[in-house]
């Protein structure tokens, strides 16, 4: 969330709106960069990130990033990759197939499901990788 702050210019008579990060945007920003996190792709950074609310609730205490980072290590992020390998191909599929659709309609004949998908490798899926992890469906 960011806060609108206006503040009032009296040389000018009229009313300045700024926005400014909360306190605790700056602190999720300074923890999505710490270097413990990265090695890990942002999805991941953001699902660390939940572990670390809920490890903080289980130990009823704040958590530290090493003790949420070993933790996350340790078991969970076995089944949330898994989890995110499976999303990630479901998606990229769907990714394909639009590109069949418009690519055959541009040649005007079927190009056939292979041929696309060679085609959005090479033309799209790295764009479309970088632009995925920064979705909110991508994982976290």
């Amino acid at each position: 969330m960011i806060l609108a702050l206006d503040t009032f210019d009296l040389s000018e008579n009229r009313v300045k709106s700024t926005c400014r990060p909360s306190a605790s945007e700056i602190r999720d920003i300074e923890l999505l960069s710490h270097p413990l996190l990265k090695k890990y792709w942002p999805s991941e950074r953001r699902a660390v990130l939940v572990h670390k609310f809920y490890l903080s609730l289980e130990l009823k205490r704040e958590a530290t990033l090493e003790e949420t980072v070993r933790s996350w290590e340790s078991g969970i992020c076995l089944a949330w990759r898994r989890n995110k390998m499976r999303r990630d191909g479901q998606e990229q599929l769907k990714e394909i197939e639009k590109h069949k659709y418009f690519l055959s309609q541009r040649l005007g004949y079927d190009v056939g499901w292979e041929a696309a998908a060679r085609d959005w490798i090479e033309s799209h899926a790295a764009a479309w990788r970088e632009w995925w992890e920064e979705q909110s469906d991508s994982g976290a």
